[in-house]
């Protein structure tokens, strides 16, 4: 057999050994003797609390980028301080890599609303809305309806860091109370007008010589203009025919 027919008979065989070889030899370079020129590694220096500035110059020193993330509110980390990174400290992590730093947009802050003269649920349904809470509420003696706020510690336009609470001072009534006239009225008014006052109905006595449709109060203890102390009853007497709900 001629040189030239072996050769050509080997050929294939000698393709599939050089390429094997080929193989064998990229993953020795690959795995046993890396590239060179591959940036080397470092651990990431820890900047948290830290200013974003100060923070970046201390990357920027270890070998590594600094990138902006997130900013969120904290009530502990005045405004531009770090609050987390990633990769985290002490990562090994290729120079070069960018570290993104979330920072603190500060303590957030609201202005107390003004809620002086609402009832106590509106006042606290105004200072929910803007992030406050209502803390100790404190009555005071006053001609003004029961409940209905007199002033806030601290007072309206006070700027206040979040979370905070709202002292209230409402009204705890008058010292006395002066009995409206409820002769003529239905039961149902009669007893209205007296709670709005922080007075009580109280019925049981019927009258039925009144020529007054059922259920319209005829008589009433206490008399009109009697002083008597908030949640006092006061006693109706009612047409004949009444049904008390």
């Amino acid at each position: 057999m001629s040189d030239a027919r072996r050769i050509r008979r080997l050929a294939p065989y000698l393709g599939v050994c050089a390429g094997g070889f080929a193989l064998a030899w990229l993953v020795v370079v690959i795995f046993v003797f890396p590239v060179r020129g591959q940036p080397p590694e470092a651990k990431v220096p820890n900047v948290l609390g830290l200013t974003f500035d100060e923070a970046a110059t201390r990357l920027t020193t270890a070998g590594f980028r600094a990138q902006q993330g997130e900013s969120r509110y904290n009530v502990g980390s005045p405004r531009s301080t770090v609050l987390s990174e990633t990769p985290g400290p002490g990562t090994a992590t290729p120079k070069g890599t960018r570290i993104v730093l979330d920072v603190s947009a500060g303590q957030r802050r609201a202005a107390t609303p003004n809620v002086v003269g609402m009832d106590r649920e509106q006042a606290r349904l105004a200072l929910d809305k803007v992030g406050l809470e209502v803390g100790k509420t404190i009555e005071h003696e006053s001609p003004l309806p029961r409940g209905e706020v007199l002033s806030t510690t601290p007072p309206p336009g006070t700027q206040l860091i979040l979370p905070s609470a709202i002292t209230l001072v409402v009204s705890a009534g008058p010292a006395t109370v002066p009995v409206p006239y409820l002769v003529g009225r239905p039961f149902g008014e009669a007893r209205a007008a007296l709670e709005q006052l922080g007075l009580t109905a109280t019925t049981g006595r019927v009258d039925s010589a009144s020529a007054e449709p059922p259920g319209i109060v005829t008589a009433q203890v206490p008399a009109e203009g009697s002083a008597v102390a908030p949640g006092s009853a006061v006693a109706l007497t009612l047409s004949a025919g009444n049904h008390v709900p």
